[in-house]
């Protein structure tokens, strides 16, 4: 498999809705705002430079690990904002085609709901037109629709919303393996540092 490949299918809706639909990734949108008030705000610095724990003498800053773990809930945070605005509800809402099957495929055996199932294939997405090749389901006598055989334009249905948008799906991954990149650096650091404190303190024993 290609990276391209790769790419295109870990940055499907529900692939990525794990994630952002999570209440961890919700809570960063939070992030960039809080984080600026905590970390740059000027009467905050002040209070903070009479602690020596986190203030270097002559200097109050931020820590590197603190930074690099608000730039990377910042990443996620972008990531989790491109989600919530171009995720189709559908695909939110269903985690898979079959959940999506079984939930409504009784709503959409009524004759209108199934003229609205066919209208959404062909749009493709809620905001962008399909393919002019989008697959057209017909049915005879469409007050006796069996539910089960509306598994595949349902499924279709699932299919398209899940791969649109790719020039949102996309970014929003790298912003989501950017951000947990950026946090695992200060997660090492620490981890080292308490090896080598619990090392040291072994040693002195």
């Amino acid at each position: 498999m290609s990276i391209v490949a790769w790419l295109e299918h870990r940055s499907r809706w529900s692939v990525l809705r794990g994630l952002g639909n999570s209440s961890i990734a919700k809570a960063t949108i939070a992030v960039p705002l809080v984080g600026y008030l905590l970390l740059f705000n000027r009467e905050i610095v002040q209070f903070l430079s009479l602690h020596t724990d986190f203030c270097r003498p002559g200097r109050c800053a931020p820590s590197l690990r603190l930074l690099l773990l608000y730039l990377g809930c910042c990443s996620i945070a972008i990531g989790t904002a491109l989600y919530g605005l171009r995720c189709p509800t559908l695909i939110k809402k269903y985690d898979s085609a079959a959940g999506f099957f079984e939930a409504e495929k009784v709503y959409f055996c009524q004759p209108r709901n199934l003229d609205y199932l066919q209208k959404l294939i062909e749009r493709g997405t809620e905001t962008e037109p399909l393919a002019k090749d989008a697959p057209v389901f017909s049915y005879n006598g469409r007050s006796g629709v069996d539910p089960n055989s509306l598994a595949d334009p349902m499924g279709e249905l699932y299919r398209v919303l899940n791969v649109s948008d790719l020039k949102f799906r996309l970014p929003a991954l790298l912003f989501y393996y950017l951000g947990f990149a950026i946090i695992l650096v200060p997660t090492v650091m620490t981890f080292f540092q308490v090896i080598f404190t619990y090392t040291s303190t072994g040693d002195a024993l």
